[in-house]
């Protein structure tokens, strides 16, 4: 939920880029996705997407393998590395979310995580505007 500076710092202990934690997150929450809908769910560019996949590829956390049903189109699996690197990741995420929300009372953080996934889930807010 909260991805700003003390995320990054954490996650960097940990040897991952804020990119390679949203795409570790997405492999593991999706078995069989390809490149192609990997790119397009976080908004890069193929030819981006696979020097990170490379590099967490080098690191031995995910494997990409031929589609059967579609040579030219790749899988993405996490390896077991990937995903104890995950596991990880996602505790020191949760935590990282505690600590923020620390302030708030638990309706207060629900209340946080509801309107967040409303916002999520009607896109990007467009910036500079407002409704009356």
């Amino acid at each position: 939920m909260v991805m700003g500076p003390r995320f990054a710092k954490r996650m960097a202990k940990l040897g991952i880029r804020r990119m390679e934690f949203a795409l570790l997150m997405l492999v593991r929450g999706n078995e069989q996705i390809n490149q192609k809908r990997l790119a397009k769910i976080i908004h890069v560019a193929p030819s981006n997407l696979n020097l990170v996949l490379d590099r967490l590829e080098s690191v031995g956390w995910l494997a990409r393998y031929r589609n059967p049903l579609d040579k030219r189109s790749q899988f993405v699996k996490l390896t077991p590395r990937g995903l104890r690197k995950c596991e990880i990741a996602e505790k020191a995420a949760i935590e990282n979310e505690n600590e923020a929300t620390s302030a708030l009372t638990d309706q207060e953080r629900a209340e946080l995580v509801r309107l967040l996934r409303k916002v999520h889930l009607h896109g990007e807010p467009h910036f500079g505007t407002h409704s009356s």
